[in-house]
């Protein structure tokens, strides 16, 4: 007779596919899932989620745990438990500490993600502008899941803008390896230049934000990005798109051969640059919002599957950074990662924007298979016990108070949402439940890449 399994599910289990097993089971044996079935399973717990969704742990690829000091790890993904997401992948530009830039910095991070993570967490790594390239074997022996570098300055030592010749060696290093690398597409002159002459005429107000970075500032870098990785063979993945043009740039180019994946994040799907005449700084991110066009434009692409991922871009600052009258003083960036599944559900599924399918697609299954995070995903035997309990027939107001986020307030405060997350299981373990976060730090464990210790990859 076989023995029980540790925890039992009943749901409408979306299985890979976008396959609905109405009141179906899952069984998790030792962290993993061991079963998915139609008849009923035996378990020495179980969770009753009739009537609800049971979707794959969210993985929210574009995290930034510690870009402000005030944030950290614990935050970040206490934040992320609460929204539905067992798994993040953590930028580099860390705050107050340098980039991270070398395996000794990488394994300095692993250890607090040990320590402090409320659940699992990738980890990017980055280069230096200029110097040797060396550091990238070793941190890819590490344990980086893919790299990220800027065509835009922001901080000369922290964020800094990488020259075009460093980014095409580093992409040819970086593709020896098999990883991923992403960067964040803007044109600095155009950008520096339009920044210049509305300072100079003395406009701040917060559409000069959006005025300041136009569209064809992220097409331009975006299509000189797809070249060099073109021209390198390195797999390229674009972050942050905020526009249909630079998912048409990625699709001609994937069709001619180049590996290319591409993310938009939810507030370019929620939010216009409208929001910045309502809310100031605190709409303030990079790439800015865009017109009500561009975002039906997005929609469209993520429909068709042109978009790969979607993900929060979670930034969060604390309201003195972000309320200030001159906008180009506001620091860029949002949280997010407690209602990117939220946002996505109710903006996406619930208006018919886009199938079920697509949404786990979108926040699970595809960003796992960028990153090479093998266990996560997909809910079928053999990977992670993660889940996430939906209600899709909740509806609720956000208060950007009680989001679990600890900058306290959120963009999107105030706005109706359909679909409601109920509980989040991370290897079968209850970490978020019924608006608690129930996990310690100390419970997420660190996630390696798939073949990442033994990848060896010659010229």
């Amino acid at each position: 007779m076989q023995e029980p399994f540790d925890l039992t599910v009943q749901g409408d289990i979306v299985r890979p596919g976008g396959v609905l097993e109405r009141e179906g089971w899952m069984g998790i044996r030792r962290g993993r899932i061991a079963a998915v079935s139609a008849a009923p399973l035996a378990g020495r717990r179980h969770v009753d989620a009739r009537g609800k969704l049971v979707l794959p742990g969210f993985v929210d690829a574009h995290v930034h745990t510690r870009s402000d000091p005030e944030e950290g790890i614990t935050a970040a993904t206490t934040a992320a438990a609460a929204g539905g997401a067992t798994t993040v992948v953590d930028m580099p530009f860390d705050r107050p500490s340098r980039p991270v830039r070398t395996a000794r910095a990488l394994e300095r991070k692993i250890a607090d993600v040990a320590a402090e993570a409320v659940i699992d967490v990738a980890l990017y790594a980055t280069f230096a502008p200029a110097g040797p390239l060396d550091a990238i074997a070793d941190l890819a022996r590490a344990g980086a899941c893919a790299f990220k570098v800027s065509t835009f300055h922001v901080d000369a030592d922290r964020f800094p803008r990488v020259p075009d010749g460093q980014l095409y060696e580093g992409f040819q290093e970086i593709a020896r390896h098999g990883l991923p690398v992403a960067a964040h597409q803007e044109n600095q002159e155009i950008i520096d230049h339009l920044t210049a002459r509305l300072r100079g005429a003395g406009e701040a107000d917060a559409l000069c934000h959006a005025r300041s970075r136009p569209p064809v500032a992220e097409a331009e870098a975006a299509a000189r990005l797809l070249e060099l990785a073109w021209w390198s063979g390195a797999r390229l993945h674009m972050v942050h798109g905020t526009i249909g043009r630079t998912f048409d740039l990625i699709g001609w180019h994937r069709s001619r051969g180049a590996l290319a994946s591409g993310e938009t994040c939810v507030q370019y799907l929620v939010l216009t640059e409208e929001a910045l005449c309502t809310l100031g700084g605190r709409a303030k991110c990079n790439p800015p919002l865009r017109t009500q066009e561009d975002v039906d434009a997005l929609w469209e692409r993520l429909r068709s599957g042109e978009i790969d991922i979607v993900t929060s871009d979670h930034s969060p600052y604390p309201l003195s950074r972000k309320d200030t009258p001159n906008i180009f003083d506001a620091y860029a960036g949002l949280p997010g990662a407690a209602t990117l599944g939220t946002l996505l559900y109710s903006e996406g599924v619930a208006r018919g924007r886009i199938t079920l399918a697509r949404f786990v697609e979108a926040l699970a299954e595809r960003p796992a298979n960028i990153f090479g995070l093998r266990g996560k995903g997909r809910l079928e035997a053999g990977r992670d016990g993660d889940f996430v309990v939906l209600d899709p027939e909740a509806s609720h107001v956000l208060d950007g108070r009680a989001l679990h986020q600890k900058c306290g307030w959120s963009p999107y405060h105030g706005l109706r949402v359909q679909g409601r997350v109920e509980a989040t299981y991370l290897r079968g373990r209850c970490v978020y439940r019924g608006g608690s976060v129930t996990a310690p730090p100390g419970t997420g464990r660190f996630v390696r890449p798939a073949g990442a210790a033994s990848q060896d990859h010659k010229p």
